[in-house]
């Protein structure tokens, strides 16, 4: 699917309008979502697993709910979290324990997690404020917590057009992978790195561990 970059100047409102298209385009964006698990590809899966000091998990940013539900069936404890009521719904749909939340304001006590799965979900945090939301993701990990975060290679911010009809524009920001550790550098160690192509983009994908 061809995305058209939008000028972000324009959209102050970034989301709202994330929300609205995830809200309004829950279907398609779920069943694209889905065409994306393939097990046998996805090695990070069972790398994050076999990290963990213990078996609770956030989904940061969870979708439609199909990681979570695969964490789930592996006796993992998760939580769900989203933005979008509707794509909430299909978690609870599946039995998982979901809920409406923001990414920029969550509201769990600290030491609660011990791993967080953030798969493409950062990369909705506008730049300036990512910072804020990494203070607060390590707080909410236990001692030795795993973050594993994924987000798309290239460079600024942008909203983007799904070509869905209106209301199809969603906010994007985009990262360098010495750019992305350096927000992190603060409150967590690398543990593991890499770039993976995907339909045509690069995801940085990277294994933190809480200092």
């Amino acid at each position: 699917m061809q995305l058209e970059i939008m000028d972000f100047k324009k959209f102050k409102d970034y989301k709202e309008r994330t929300i609205e298209s995830y809200n309004k385009n829950v279907k398609i964006l779920s069943e694209k979502f889905k065409d994306l698990l393939n097990l046998k590809q996805r090695y990070e899966f069972p790398r994050f697993m076999g990290m963990l000091p213990g078996n609770k998990i956030l989904d940061l940013g969870c979708g439609a709910g199909d990681h979570a539900y695969y964490f789930s069936k592996q006796g993992l404890d998760v939580t769900c979290i989203d933005l979008s009521k509707k794509m909430v719904e299909l978690c609870k749909d599946k039995g998982l324990d979901a809920r409406v939340m923001d990414i920029e304001r969550l509201d769990f006590k600290d030491d609660t997690f011990d791993g967080i799965w953030a798969v493409t979900s950062l990369l909705h945090v506008p730049k300036k404020k990512l910072k804020k939301v990494i203070k607060k993701l390590h707080a909410i990990l236990k001692p030795k917590g795993i973050l594993y975060v994924s987000v798309k290679e290239g460079e600024g911010e942008k909203m983007l057009d799904d070509k869905l009809g209106k209301g199809s524009e969603r906010f994007f920001s985009f990262w360098k992978e010495e750019e992305l550790i350096g927000q992190f550098k603060d409150y967590f160690k690398v543990v593991e790195k890499k770039i993976t192509p995907l339909n045509g983009t690069n995801f940085l994908e990277v294994f933190f561990k809480k200092k």
